[in-house]
């Protein structure tokens, strides 16, 4: 090989790398492979009858030129090749050969492969007319093979319904090639990394460490928080995907996470119980209006308050009334004839309560004595706490959890289901819900 042709070679190696340009090692020739740059903000438009769908891109697949340089090149030849693509239709590849050709033509007999490598990287949006946005071109439709160039050669073909995908999957791995190879600042330990290293929240697009956010969810999920993986960055609402989870955490841990995000879930249902018998438990939709659930799975028919055997139309033997349930501890007490009656409303035990707490060690001693240690105790304590549960406590508009509010506004937030709701109104509020008027107070009065 003369030293023209060697040094044109030796500096295409140096100048692209190995992706763009590849020399042969038999001959001299090689492949060329040059995506074409696309100006800022270039999209794809698909046509679906009158719905125009478009698509940011940054990248397109290359065109490949296959080339030989024979020995009276560059003085006398032009360099021997094929082009392919399969994005651009043949009259436009045949176009590109022809153009590819005047460009030695008019060279003066000097090295063109740099200046074709130019050519289709910078220029060839414009020789071609292709602008933004740019309607997917229909590759099976007849096309005049008589003016096709011989150069072009014709790879496998892509059908029409599966070449937008394929345009949209190669800009996206692109895009991630692109990403793994900069450099970005962990926003939580504000340590520089390369992208390789980093995740990216698709929905959001901001970028932190790997390290960092599979730390963090992976304690979520080891405390059993599952029900929305935020971006951690400040004020973002953006939620992780499944696959960007399971990415993050790896395939046991997905598993774990996969299991209580439906229980999560199901529990934040109000039309879903689950079967009461212990070797069951499955969850079980109940029906509008009706007070009995049947389980598929069992087969088991129970009644949604006492969760017992479905009684018909017998009263429930579940009764939420707290003074009721003070007569059935009493009752209880004094199914045993050796131990008297406990009081039979709640203020009374209050009253007892209060004497055996405040009561000398005799005191306490002969009130265990008289109504029974174990019903004494358990008696008390169910009515009382019933009792504070129901006068401290609220239900969570959406799953029904009680929670207790301490202080602070009246914005609440469930930590079972997440939902955000008033204390004084019960409304849950929306994300870009009018969070003034519930946290002074003043929602309540649109209902007077």
């Amino acid at each position: 090989m003369d030293t023209a042709r060697e040094d044109e070679l030796l500096a295409m190696e140096n100048i692209f790398g190995p992706d763009e340009f590849h020399r042969s090692e038999t001959s001299s020739g090689g492949v060329m492979k040059v995506c074409p740059q696309l100006p800022h903000d270039f999209k794809l438009i698909e046509k679906a009858g009158e719905i125009n769908q478009e698509y940011d891109v940054k990248f397109l697949p290359p065109l490949v030129v296959d080339f030989e340089l024979p020995a009276t090149y560059p003085d006398h030849s032009s360099p021997a090749f094929t082009l392919s693509c399969q994005w651009l239709r043949h009259n436009q590849l045949s176009k590109i050969c022809r153009h590819l050709e005047d460009i030695w033509q008019t060279s003066g007999g000097e090295a063109v492969l740099f200046s074709w490598f130019q050519f289709l990287r910078e220029d060839l949006l414009g020789f071609l007319s292709i602008h933004s946005p740019w309607e997917i071109p229909c590759m099976e439709e007849p096309q005049d093979t008589d003016g096709r160039d011989p150069r072009v050669t014709t790879t496998t073909s892509i059908p029409d319904t599966d070449l937008l995908q394929w345009l949209l999957d190669h800009n996206q791995k692109m895009q991630q090639r692109e990403f793994e190879g900069q450099s970005f600042e962990c926003g939580i330990c504000f340590f520089a990394k390369y992208g390789l290293e980093c995740h990216r929240f698709t929905g959001c697009e901001h970028i932190f460490c790997k390290d960092c956010i599979s730390n963090i969810f992976r304690i979520a999920i080891e405390e059993g928080r599952v029900l929305q993986f935020n971006c951690p960055d400040t004020d973002c609402d953006s939620v992780a995907t499944s696959s960007e989870v399971k990415a993050l955490v790896g395939e046991e841990l997905f598993g774990r996470y996969d299991q209580l995000l439906l229980q999560k879930t199901l529990d934040c249902m109000a039309d879903v119980v689950y079967c009461p018998r212990a070797n069951c438990s499955s969850p079980v939709v109940l029906e509008p209006g009706e007070s009995w659930a049947f389980c598929a799975s069992c087969a088991f028919a129970f009644c949604n308050r006492c969760r017992q055997g479905y009684h018909g139309v017998n009263v429930c033997p579940k009764n939420t009334s707290l003074g009721a349930k003070a007569q059935d501890i009493g009752t209880l007490s004094a199914s045993s004839s050796e131990y008297a009656s406990l009081p039979k409303t709640v203020a009374r035990m209050r009253h007892l309560w209060e004497d055996y707490e405040n009561g000398t060690k005799q005191r306490k001693k002969l009130l265990l004595e008289r109504y029974g240690r174990s019903v004494f105790l358990a008696g008390i304590g169910d009515a009382l706490s019933g009792d504070w549960i129901e006068t401290n406590t609220q239900e969570c508009p959406r799953c029904s959890v009680k929670i207790h509010k301490t202080g602070g506004c009246n914005i609440m937030r469930c930590a079972h289901c997440s939902a955000t709701f008033c204390w004084v109104c019960h409304a849950i509020i929306k994300p870009l819900g009018d969070y003034y008027r519930h946290r002074i107070g003043t929602c309540t009065e649109e209902t007077k």
